[in-house]
């Protein structure tokens, strides 16, 4: 399975919540072998024990042959990806079995979150496909969950709290996220 974390912008979120993510996708399938495609960023969390990390792929074509080979050997690939739309991007989009589109409360967020829906839509990815993972919505903000899912008008898959709320709090999201993404359908 392949599974794409993007966000339109802050790359150090992306690798983050793909750690996190891989993590808790590690222990639920029983595996220490989750390959994650991340960005390295100064003060992210790049290198964990528990899965591999592998640099971004420099072309679509390189990724779509290298994607193609990582599922065929791996239970889980995460590729985590932040930046405009470009053809690595959509080639990783297009080798994933899930695109999870990262949004937190900005502006900025939710309207590239909207334009990256619209291009998952005009390129014919369903809601099977293309969700949305909200991150670092506070309780107290002045934006909701339910205020960007009607921005967006689409429902939200999961929202990981922010950092506030704790580790633990972060952690439990995670797991609850991979359990939800690699269940049986």
């Amino acid at each position: 399975m392949v599974i794409t974390l993007y966000s339109d912008r802050r790359s150090h979120d992306v690798a983050d919540i793909a750690g996190g993510v891989a993590r808790a996708s590690g222990c639920l399938i029983g595996v220490h072998n989750v390959m994650l495609v991340a960005p390295r960023v100064a003060g992210g969390e790049g290198h964990h024990p528990g899965y591999q990390v592998h640099d971004p792929l420099d072309s679509a074509q390189e990724a779509t042959a290298w994607l193609a080979r990582t599922s065929r050997r791996q239970p889980l690939t995460l590729v985590a990806l932040c930046g405009a739309p470009n053809e690595q991007v959509l080639a990783a989009f297009d080798a994933s079995d899930r695109v999870l589109l990262l949004c937190d409360p900005s502006v900025a967020s939710i309207r590239g979150t909207q334009r990256t829906l619209k291009l998952c839509g005009s390129l014919g990815y369903g809601i099977e496909k293309t969700a949305v993972v909200l991150h670092d919505f506070p309780d107290d903000g002045p934006l909701s969950p339910a205020d960007a899912a009607a921005a967006l008008r689409r429902e939200i898959l999961w929202a990981i709290p922010a950092r506030a709320a704790g580790q633990a709090a972060r952690e439990a999201a995670f797991a609850a996220l991979a359990a939800r993404l690699i269940a049986p359908a």
